[in-house]
């Protein structure tokens, strides 16, 4: 039996495909739109949490800052640890109302900086205007008493750093500096100092934490049910916040081992959510109410107009209503030849591109394994003939050390499986080159390096930085002057996008002028001169394709400068398994 098909059947089953589909868009744009404003309340809840954490770091920086500059600089200070209590005392009021004038200015609206010694023949304070309560009561002179008890009878790792004094319902941090038996203490109220910014909101909660316990607002976290654990190891996932139903971001500051968590409840997600859905239903009443009517519209003026021209047709041609036109065993065949045409066609050019992205990665990969691979054999040559060198002078420790930084930095050089490395990996065989060439040169060359230390695991090109340390090392071979090579990296933002910024200079005699043009122009298959330089180049291009600068010049005090910009990248788990193999 032949198939046929009917035109009313087929628009009642496409006109259904799309209400579903529709359907469907709408559930997903619900759910985008959740996504959305919890994504909003996320960056809302980390940029507040940002400006009162560094609000908190700037406070603890500056009292950390008076507190050195009092405890080794003040001459009134020094005068009252020395002879408080043999001194006359318009003497020591002078003297103390010197350094209670100086105190007044630094002491913020929810700290205290309080002096004493052991004999208490110093003793006075400033608080700020919400220090515990903002007054000077009873409790407030008690509380100051224990905390000048706690500080006479702790060890003296427990001074000149940040320490948590908690008691009752104050948690405070002390910093207290000793001269002889004379004491500064700076104090934070940390209760105080989030009363500042929650005031007026009742959307968020903050919490000030160790590594080992939470200080502040412990009745809504054991409310809440929150963990020590969840605030260090703050979860992203959108289901995971809005089943424990809020939002968690973290600061921690590790220099003063504390750190703060805002807290955002997501019970106005819920009422968002409730409202969505009731639109939802409303939308889908109203589309299934249009999709019926279109429907019934299109029915009217298509198929009864397709009814009335079958009917004439058939008897036009004799036929009877009974009798229908043969049609083809497969509906609508030009369609479905086309379909299969086309789904041949893009089969076909979707197996070209991969066979052609195959080529190209396959091609770039053999040509980072080339340049990768490509040492310079004078300099191998060099190293051999300083270890003969040595054995003849019969240097035993020397060689030893000689061979182990050898031997890691052909280890390094030879390791060409990575594309990239750990900028951290990147020192450290800097410093290995640096104990090779140390030991091989006459005269004294020295290395700084002022690297930011949050830039360490990220990912660069291998020999990104050796290179240029050999290239200074190389062509200033002859020059009598000590050489200093200085490294330095730091992360900038580049159209919003962070990059990290390496910057490597020499004192020496820097780059000439046709060099400077070769090197800032196209890179010459065949140089002669400065080919680390060029293979680096290369390699970064195969890399980072256009995502990358770097430019050279000379500084204007002499010596040659190379600045590198490079896409910030981490270590991902393909390529931390490449490197353990």
């Amino acid at each position: 039996m032949k198939k046929t098909r009917s035109v009313k059947k087929s628009m009642l089953r496409y006109f259904g495909i799309l209400l579903i589909i529709t359907l469907l868009c709408l559930v997903l744009f619900g759910t985008y739109s959740i996504w959305t404003y919890e994504e909003q309340m996320i960056s809302l809840s980390q940029a507040s949490l940002d400006v009162i954490f560094n609000n908190a770091i700037y406070i603890l920086n500056d009292l950390t800052s008076y507190n050195q500059s009092i405890y080794s600089g003040n001459t009134n200070f020094s005068l009252l640890s020395l002879r408080a209590d043999t001194m006359a005392d318009t003497q020591k009021l002078l003297l103390e109302y010197n350094l209670r004038s100086s105190i007044q200015n630094k002491v913020p609206s929810t700290g205290c900086i309080f002096v004493f010694n052991k004999s208490k023949s110093v003793y006075f304070y400033r608080y700020g205007s919400e220090f515990v309560g903002g007054s000077v009561t009873k409790a407030n002179i008690d509380l100051m008493n224990r905390i000048r008890e706690h500080l006479l009878s702790a060890d003296q790792s427990e001074l000149m750093r940040w320490q948590v004094f908690s008691e009752d319902k104050n948690v405070l941090l002390l910093n207290a500096y000793r001269l002889r038996d004379t004491y500064i203490c700076s104090i934070l109220d940390l209760n105080a100092f989030i009363g500042t910014y929650t005031t007026n909101t009742d959307t968020s909660e903050y919490v000030f934490f160790t590594k080992d316990k939470i200080l502040t607002n412990l009745d809504y976290i054991d409310k809440a049910g929150i963990t020590l654990e969840r605030i260090k190891n703050v979860d992203e996932n959108i289901f995971t916040n809005l089943y424990a139903g809020n939002i968690i971001r973290s600061n921690y500051y590790p220099a003063f081992e504390i750190g703060l968590s805002g807290i955002m409840s997501l019970e106005d997600v819920w009422s968002y959510l409730r409202i969505s859905v009731t639109l939802f239903f409303i939308a889908v009443v109203i589309i299934c109410a249009l999709f019926f009517i279109i429907y019934t519209f299109i029915k009217r003026i298509m198929i009864y107009p397709l009814n009335q021209i079958t009917s004439a047709s058939l008897q036009l041609s004799g036929y009877n209503a009974a009798d229908t036109i043969q049609q083809d065993k497969e509906e609508l065949l030009e369609f479905s030849t086309i379909r299969i045409a086309l789904n041949q066609l893009v089969e076909k050019k979707v197996n070209l591109e991969r066979e052609n992205i195959s080529k190209t990665r396959e091609k770039e990969h053999a040509l980072l394994q080339y340049y990768q691979l490509q040492t310079r054999s004078h300099f191998l040559l060099n190293c051999l003939k300083s270890l003969y060198n040595m054995s003849e002078r019969g240097e035993v420790e020397m060689i030893k050390m000689m061979i182990i930084a050898f031997s890691n930095h052909l280890r390094y050089i030879f390791h060409d499986n990575l594309m990239l490395v750990t900028l951290k990996s990147e020192i450290d065989e800097l410093q290995d080159y640096y104990q090779i060439i140390r030991m091989d040169r006459a005269n004294p060359l020295l290395l700084n390096l002022e690297v930011d230390e949050s830039l360490l695991d990220c990912m660069v090109p291998p020999l990104v930085v050796q290179t240029f340390m050999e290239n200074s090392y190389k062509y200033n071979s002859d020059n009598n002057k000590i050489l200093r090579f200085l490294v330095q990296a730091d992360k900038i933002e580049i159209d919003e996008k962070p990059y990290i910024r390496l910057r490597m200079s020499d004192n020496g005699i820097g780059y000439s002028k046709d060099m400077l043009k070769k090197l800032s122009g196209p890179d010459e298959q065949f140089e002669q001169y400065h080919i680390g330089i060029s293979n680096l180049k290369r390699r970064m291009a195969l890399i980072y394709h256009e995502d990358y600068q770097i430019a050279f010049f000379n500084a204007p005090q002499g010596g040659a400068c190379s600045v590198i910009y490079l896409p910030i990248r981490k270590k991902t788990t393909e390529e931390e398994k490449e490197e353990k193999q």
